[in-house]
């Protein structure tokens, strides 16, 4: 055998092994540490021996029955004289066919076929908001490029000594690996031969899997054209940027990271030595169980030796130096997702956290202007998201089911949370969970599934902010006047789920009232009062982008509002009962509309993509594609967000969801109940602070039914889903300055009640025997004309 060697590679790349178990020990340049096996010469061929193998003595049996000594001994030089000339005329053949392959590879294959920027495909990385916490990872191969000059001569020679120390000294091909596959090819041995860096990189690059002495003639003729071309670094970074290290790392910069956890610039002698030694064969065979130390530990350590050893051969590494060096202890073991090029799309991801969904709106919008990206797999791109690596992680630990702390572990097996929180300043989507498999159901946002769009849920009380928000611009204040009595209209029973009327204010409550005790029929009454479609308009400016409606049929039939075909009329295709939530909505869309409010009424569109970078190649460099570009609106008045934010800020404390240090937010309740039942199927708590706003809503995983939490009781707003809220808010805030909401504006006329409505007469004020008449004007229905 020679130095050179010809590297194995990876599923779906050229594999080539020997039929028998390499052996560290045996090299045609071994520098007297190694023994050479006898059956094979120094030149790297095997010996006629090895080849064609010695006679056997006959049986016995035959020595009896044997011809004349005359007669054999004719017959042995026949058969010699045969076999010669089926030899010369196989090497007369061979010869022609090699030639004309030469001449053919020479004048038709291109060298340009090899560059690497034909070939060559990168992943693309998803990292978090900080830039460093990478969260996701698309592509079609594990690799990634680097220049060679980030890496010290060492390291570089560490890693091709074991398989090519006269690199810088031949033209780029072996003709001893040449020699032995025509030597194999006539006498139907072994099919490898040894091969350089050079041709290796060929059989990459044109991934030829024939393995002939016809293959290697033209990997030759490619070589020596390639060398021609580039020079040695050049082609020592197309080779090291490209072959295949084991584990699904692709190149030497993924293969340190797999093994190492750091960058190949930073390896070092001893740990580069490991990965020159992997390469000759990481992955097992039937026959061998290749040199990866997980796999192979003892073979691994001895090929390791050979590798330092030829650098001392080569004058690379000072012979007291490498007594010096160490075999690595610090080897990363195989993960279960070795291989793969794309992780964190389903389940937990190598980070910890679940950002399937995350991916899939990052996809969507790279995929749009102004980004219109469409190697998103294979360009190597590197993608800074919104997502806050913390915020996320306060997320998951409260919402999603199995993460440590979580609200969610020990709650009934059919039971969902989802949960969005977006920053209000921007509309950057802090954190986001839905769901832990990215190619399924998202909980918390859109999915196209048998043809329809779907993925809302009924928001109930938490949609009458928008409601409230309608009122005031249609003039009403929060301290007009409602009467929260159930009551018919039509066919429709309007009831306040459940509640009797306060004796607190009977029937003569206001809206800030009826807000915080979260009763329905007042907002039923604004919806019909000013028309649903400004209570839908009041939504879709917040950012509701999305609701559904009911069809005939009883179907769900998805709205977009912010289209311009859109249309709603006063009372379709939503209902009256739109003002208290009845219609569906995703979980990001009410995130994205309380961060509406908390930025006083100006909205940012709700996104995830942060910053986007493309390689700049032959460097580890990257350059900015794009960023995200902000178009703030003020699209709600700000004295109504501040009066809804004032009203929103007295709910935590009535429900108990108060935020550690007495931190300033507001919030609101939502459930729905299933159809015909008393019992809640959807149950949402959202709120705000001025740095985050967060909506939770806490559901069934299949078809809509009953939830109840492990106590057995219904789930509330205030129950579950105000619970992961408040635990996900602390959690989110550690570390940021307590800001304070705007005061009240007083928006509205406080004189603009439900009309028709009385003020009930209050009772006289008396002391022992002396009373004192109510002197406050009572308001009369007027009289009917």
């Amino acid at each position: 055998m020679s130095s050179y060697g010809d590297h194995p590679s990876g599923p779906g790349r050229i594999t080539e092994y020997d039929d028998q178990p390499p052996r560290a020990v045996v090299d045609d340049r071994t520098t007297g540490r190694h023994a050479a096996r006898p059956d094979v010469l120094r030149s790297g061929v095997p010996s006629a021996d090895a080849v064609l193998g010695a006679d056997p003595a006959p049986p016995a049996a035959e020595q009896l029955a044997s011809p004349a000594p005359g007669r054999l001994a004719g017959l042995r030089r026949f058969a010699r004289t045969r076999r010669k000339r089926i030899l010369i005329v196989s090497g007369i053949v061979l010869a022609l066919v090699v030639s004309t392959t030469t001449v053919v590879t020479y004048y038709l294959d291109s060298v340009d076929m090899l560059d690497p920027k034909n070939l060559a495909t990168q992943t693309t990385k998803i990292f978090g908001s900080d830039g460093k916490t990478q969260i996701a990872q698309l592509g079609t191969e594990n690799r990634e490029d680097i220049p060679m000059s980030s890496l010290s001569t060492d390291i570089r020679n560490a890693l091709i000594a074991g398989e090519d120390k006269d690199f810088y000294d031949h033209s780029g091909v072996s003709f001893t690996g040449i020699a032995r596959a025509a030597w194999n090819n006539v006498t139907g041995g072994d099919t490898q031969g040894a091969s350089t860096i050079t041709q290796q990189y060929v059989k990459i690059a044109t991934k030829d899997v024939e393995m002939s002495v016809f293959r290697k003639m033209r990997e030759a003729v490619l070589a020596r054209k390639l060398e021609g071309k580039y020079s040695k670094e050049e082609i020592l970074g197309f080779y090291l940027n490209n072959v295949y290290f084991g584990r699904g790392a692709i190149g030497v910069q993924v293969a340190s990271k797999t093994f190492f956890g750091k960058n190949a610039k930073d390896l070092s002698i001893a740990e580069a030595a490991v990965l020159g030694a992997v390469v000759r064969q990481p992955e097992q065979t039937p026959s061998f169980a290749g040199y990866d130390p997980q796999l192979n530990a003892e073979a691994a350590k001895d090929r390791w030796s050979y590798v330092l050893d030829n650098m001392v051969d080569a004058g690379w590494l000072d012979e007291s130096k490498r007594s010096s060096l160490a075999y690595p202890t610090s080897i990363a073991p195989i993960r279960k997702d070795a291989g793969n090029a794309q992780w964190g799309v389903k389940g937990v991801g190598l980070t910890g956290m679940t950002t399937g969904n995350v991916l899939n709106y990052v996809v969507e919008e790279l995929k749009a202007a102004p980004y219109g990206i469409t190697d998103l797999k294979t360009g190597g791109y590197r993608i800074t998201t919104t997502i806050n690596p913390k915020i996320q992680a306060a997320a998951e630990s409260a919402a999603r089911r199995g993460a440590s702390g979580s609200l969610m572990n020990g709650q009934k097996a059919n039971l969902m949370a989802a949960l969005v929180a977006v920053e209000p300043k921007t509309g950057r989507v802090l954190a986001y969970y839905g769901g832990d498999d990215g190619t399924g159901h998202d909980y918390a946002g859109l999915n196209m599934e048998g043809g329809a769009l779907n993925g809302g849920h009924p928001g109930g009380s938490s949609f009458k902010v928008y409601t409230l928000a309608a009122a005031l611009k249609a003039g009403y204040s929060l301290a007009s006047h409602f009467d929260p009595a159930e009551f018919r209209d039509g066919d429709f029973r309007i009831q306040n789920a459940g509640r009797d009327v306060d004796s607190s204010c009977g029937n003569y409550c206001t809206l800030e009232w009826a807000t915080v005790h979260s009763y329905n029929v007042p907002f039923y009454k604004i919806s019909k009062l000013v028309g649903v479609d400004k209570v839908v308009a009041s939504a879709k400016a917040a950012g509701i982008r999305t609701m559904w409606s009911t069809g005939r049929k009883g179907e769900l039939i998805a709205n977009d509002l912010t289209s311009k075909t859109f249309k709603q009329t006063s009372n379709a295709p939503f209902y009256y009962q739109a003002g208290f939530g009845q219609y569906p909505i995703t979980v990001l869309d009410h995130a994205t509309g309380m961060a509406t409010f908390a930025n006083r009424g100006v909205y940012n569109a709700s996104h995830f993509v942060l910053k986007v970078e493309r390689p700049i190649a032959g460097t580890d460099k990257y350059q900015l594609v794009g960023g995200e570009k902000l178009k703030p609106a003020q699209t709600i008045d700000k004295d109504i967000a501040d009066d809804v934010n004032w009203v929103l800020q007295k709910i935590p404390p009535t429900n108990g969801h108060s935020l550690s240090g007495g931190r300033p937010a507001a919030g609101k309740t939502g459930t729905w109940q299933c159809a015909n039942t008393s019992h809640n199927c959807h149950a949402w708590y959202v709120g705000h602070t001025k740095q985050i706003a967060a909506a939770v809503w806490v559901g069934n995983t299949g078809k809509e039914q009953a939830v109840y939490e492990k106590s057995g009781r219904d789930i509330s707003g205030a129950g579950l889903p105000g619970a992961i809220w408040e635990k996900f808010m602390n959690a989110a805030h550690k570390g940021m300055a307590e800001q304070s909401f705007a005061d009240k504006a007083g928006t509205g006329n406080p004189n603009k009640n439900e009309p028709g409505l009385v003020e009930p007469r209050k009772p006289e004020k008396c002391w022992l025997w002396f009373c004192m008449p109510e002197t406050r004007p009572t308001r009369r229905p007027p009289r009917p004309r």
